[in-house]
């Protein structure tokens, strides 16, 4: 069972950006699905590795299109950025010294992380980039 499901409101009506959160949902729902099977420790760590790389390569993105067209609020977006990057590795540093319980809280961090941040941060720059023909 997914952990997170693609629904119309998260929407932020460019495309591109679309794609990358439901591939950021997927990723979500893999590493999920390897927690509750309780895959080898390896396998884990290799998604959440992956999972930060593309988290990284999807906000380096955002950020480009936001300098390049003048989004007004880049630099508060930025550190929402850096904070939600910092506060991941810091979880991925924790479960890869052996901290147990670290699953659960994890998976619960990204769930709410991903939704909240689209619904609530990224959708304020949906009528910007419209407005410069950016779908």
């Amino acid at each position: 069972m997914a952990l997170i499901e693609w629904t119309d409101d998260l929407s932020v009506g460019v495309e591109e950006f679309n794609s990358h959160h439901k591939r950021l949902i997927e990723m979500i729902n893999k590493l999920h699905d390897s927690i509750v099977t309780k895959t080898d420790s390896s396998v884990i760590e290799e998604i959440l590795s992956g999972l930060s790389n593309y988290t990284m390569y999807h906000f380096f993105t955002e950020e480009d299109a936001m300098k390049k067209h003048g989004y007004p609020d880049f630099d508060d977006h930025k550190a929402i950025h850096f904070n939600l990057t910092d506060k991941t590795l810091r979880f991925m540093q924790d479960l890869n010294s052996g901290k147990s319980g670290l699953s659960e809280e994890l998976l619960a961090f990204l769930k709410e992380w991903l939704r909240d941040h689209i619904l609530h941060i990224d959708m304020n720059y949906k009528s910007f980039f419209n407005s410069k023909g950016i779908f």
